[in-house]
């Protein structure tokens, strides 16, 4: 099952998606401590901003990936990117950051039930493993978001820098959507195209003369 190009390519896009998020998160206080120059009082408000985000986003993603798990993914992916990079930019100020930490919050966890969705649908026959291994997955984003934060921080890029590393991190995961959905249509045209088995046709031509 775990050897399945679905099923890895479902798990590869949660890491993904957790190492954009994780790659900013991981650093968020030193981030409004430096570069926004907060207080301890505002960092807290902060984190609670960002968990009711997180709550948010979490509704929301189950809500609209009933409709379509693929458009909210795209949708999720190409946001998160955006808002990390204007808070690369708005990053020193005060009252912009803090919306933009809230929409990231709900950006962020949108996008937790499409891809749970998407592992256990490539991975139909055994849901209960698949949706463990997903969470595998998702911790795996998080070690690599925080290295890749910290390899930015250390390199001396600055904060702003680790914010548009994890918009680069929301962007691959786009592009890679954007590609499975592209793939899984062409296969579907392809399917469509071609012509009926002979038994198939034997038998319609059976039910058209009874009738």
């Amino acid at each position: 099952m775990l050897a399945r190009g679905p099923v890895l390519g479902a798990l590869g896009l949660t890491v993904v998606g957790a190492s954009a998020m994780f790659t900013v998160f991981t650093y968020i206080t030193p981030i409004l401590r430096e570069a926004t120059h907060a207080s301890l009082g505002f960092v807290t408000a902060m984190l609670v901003t960002y968990g009711v985000g997180l709550t948010v986003g979490n509704w929301l993603g189950g809500r609209f990936a009933d409709r379509s798990v693929d458009r909210t993914l795209i949708v999720t992916l190409a946001s998160l990117a955006v808002i990390l990079v204007a808070f690369a930019v708005f990053m020193p100020l005060k009252v912009p950051a803090a919306i933009l930490i809230f929409l990231w919050g709900i950006a962020s966890f949108a996008l937790v039930p499409p891809l749970q969705i998407r592992v256990m649908h490539a991975a139909a026959d055994a849901p209960n493993l698949a949706s463990a291994m997903n969470i595998g997955a998702f911790n795996l984003g998080n070690a690599i978001g925080a290295a890749l934060g910290g390899g930015v921080i250390a390199a001396g890029l600055g904060f702003p820098a680790v914010a548009l590393a994890g918009a680069a991190s929301a962007a691959l995961g786009l592009v890679a959507v954007i590609v499975s959905v592209r793939l899984q249509s062409r296969t579907r045209s392809a399917a469509l195209d071609r012509p009926c088995p002979k038994n198939a046709a034997t038998a319609e031509t059976i039910v058209v003369d009874q009738t």
